[in-house]
């Protein structure tokens, strides 16, 4: 489908100059869901919160630990039982073995055509670095108003910080689990269009906009709070064999983009950048649009193969 708004080349040449000096005001350079146009059901993952780079955690909120996640396979269904274990959660929360987890389940609908097999058991147990914390914690980081300089001084004790509120769209894509908020991936896909045509396009070419995904979370400047994404695409609905998934979020004038490529069962991404450039290439192709690579620097680490850049579509 086309653009909603089917702007000219003036009109978008005027939109690039305005989008210019807005980011160089900011400091910036040029359960289970399944999503249609809601949320209901899930399995794919936006797993960056294993062990990536991404600059300096705030001491204050990093944790190091071990993530458990067993897979189990049967013929009507695959559940997804994830463990997280630091000593850091029950210093500060109390957690009993400083331990979160959480099982997610969903439905293998033609389990013949899917190439899983009928029963099967996965279990990986790998290293566990990330930030987390309760939805009030990031919001006391994240505030400009009283309080917020002391804050933040005690959160930038290991190195650069960030606030969602530094910029009008979303940063980080966040996981919940036992009432905590995990920083898990990062946004790397930005348009100053709205979502419903963003989305259009990609349903246009190869993408599906009936998604079965965990749910996840970014934090809406607007409206102060974290909200599951607001709409999802991907190559495809399940996904059992691995896809290209890309999640958004409509707040601040702009669609903010999570997007990732999905492994096989149970879903980590592998990939950020090669979904990021997919997408470009896909609005490179399509008339009246076009992708900038790397057009917003969001500064937000390099999770996997992640550069702290995200595409802005135009």
């Amino acid at each position: 489908m086309s653009n909603e708004t089917e702007p000219t080349e003036t009109d978008r040449r005027g939109l690039l100059r305005a989008a210019g000096s807005t980011v160089a005001a900011l400091g910036l350079s040029t359960g289970l869901g399944v999503t249609g146009s809601s949320s209901v059901g899930s399995a794919a993952a936006g797993s960056g919160g294993r062990t990536n780079d991404a600059a300096s955690p705030p001491s204050r909120f990093g944790v190091r630990g071990r993530e458990i996640r067993r897979v189990q396979i049967r013929p009507s269904e695959v559940e997804v039982h994830t463990r997280k274990t630091s000593p850091a959660l029950k210093q500060r929360y109390g957690y009993e073995k400083g331990t979160v987890s959480k099982t997610e389940t969903f439905e293998r609908p033609k389990p013949e055509a899917d190439d899983l097999p009928q029963r099967d058991t996965r279990t990986t147990n790998e290293r566990w670095e990330t930030e987390i914390a309760t939805a009030d914690e990031w919001k006391e980081a994240f505030d400009r108003g009283a309080g917020a300089a002391s804050a933040n001084a005690a959160l930038s004790a290991t190195g650069p910080s960030y606030r969602e509120d530094d910029y009008p769209f979303g940063v980080f894509e966040y996981e919940k689990t036992d009432g905590l908020f995990e920083k898990t991936a990062p946004m790397n896909v930005i348009s100053p269009y709205a979502m419903s045509s963003v989305v259009d396009v990609l349903e246009s070419n190869g993408y599906t906009g009936i998604v079965v995904q965990y749910n996840r979370h970014a934090f809406n400047t607007d409206t102060w709070q974290f909200e599951t994404q607001h709409d999802s695409a991907a190559t495809g609905t399940f996904g059992f064999l691995g896809r290209k998934h890309a999640k958004f979020w409509e707040f601040g004038g702009y669609v903010s983009c999570s997007a990732h490529v999905d492994s096989s069962v149970p879903h980590e991404a592998i990939s950020h950048e090669d979904a990021e450039q997919h997408i470009e290439g896909i609005f490179d192709d399509v008339s009246g649009w076009y992708g900038h690579d790397d057009y917003y620097d969001l500064n937000n680490g390099s999770y996997l193969d992640h550069d702290g850049s995200a595409t802005g579509l135009f």
